[in-house]
This record gives structure tokens, C-alpha cells and sequence, in this order.
């Protein structure tokens, strides 16, 4: 009696692994840009929240100059989570992979967020007032 696997159990295998490979690789991929995107998303949380503690604290300042230093503050320890390299925020309006901007408007004393994830998608708007 012989002991191994003939051909066809080979290639049946294979086949098998081939459909594996196939359904999980589109997965994997998916999954590294979810995380960008999250990260980006978490960038966006900590600009508002920021942005809401500065016209909270700080209400002689126009909501320009908020946005400016606010960027210019979470800039210092943050990097773009997408490139790895680069300012993580912006105050110029404008899409650009994993960069968020604040734009202050001082007419409405208002600045308004957003995130661009993979690809310059935009991923979150967000507007924040100054208090009255």
C-alpha cells in the first residue's frame, strides 16, 4: 500500500488556498486604510476639542487666529498619519491625504474642520463656535 497524496489532492488543495489568498488579501488591505482613516479621525477630535478649550479660554482672540494657533500647537507633536511625514493640520482650505484643516471664519466667529483620509476623501466636517 502506497502512503502520500496523489495529484489531484494537491491541486485541490492548492485551489483551495488560491480562493483564501484571493478573499483575504482585498481584506488586509482594507483594514491599513481603516486605520489611517482612524487615526485621521482622531486628529479631527483632538482640533475640536482644542478649538473649544482655546475660545473658551482665550476670548479676545478672532476665530482665525484660534485656528492658527491651534494648528500651529498640534503640529508641534503630530505628523501626518498617512505619509508619516509633514504637518498634520492646516489652516488652508484645500484636500490633501491626512491632513485636517481648521478655517476660521470671523465674521461668524466660527471655524470649521475637516479630515481627509486615504486617497483626500473627506471623512468629517465639523463646525465650532465661539461662545457668546
Amino acid at each position: 500500500m502506497r502512503k502520500g497524496f496523489t495529484l489531484l489532492e494537491l491541486l485541490i488543495v492548492v485551489v483551495i488556498l488560491g480562493i483564501l489568498a484571493l478573499i483575504a488579501a482585498p481584506t488586509l488591505l482594507n483594514a491599513a486604510d481603516q486605520a489611517r482613516n482612524g487615526a485621521v479621525k482622531a486628529n479631527i477630535s483632538a482640533a475640536a476639542s482644542s478649538v473649544t478649550s482655546r475660545f473658551a479660554l482665550n476670548g479676545t482672540e478672532t476665530a482665525t487666529q484660534v485656528a492658527t494657533n491651534v494648528a500651529a500647537s498640534l503640529n508641534t507633536n503630530n505628523k501626518n498619519p498617512i505619509t508619516g511625514t509633514g504637518a498634520a493640520y492646516s489652516t488652508t482650505a484645500g484636500a490633501a491625504e491626512g491632513i485636517v484643516t481648521l478655517v476660521g471664519t470671523d465674521a461668524t466667529d466660527s471655524i470649521e474642520i475637516k479630515g481627509y483620509g486615504v486617497g483626500g476623501t473627506e471623512l468629517i466636517t465639523k463646525v465650532i463656535n465661539a461662545p457668546q
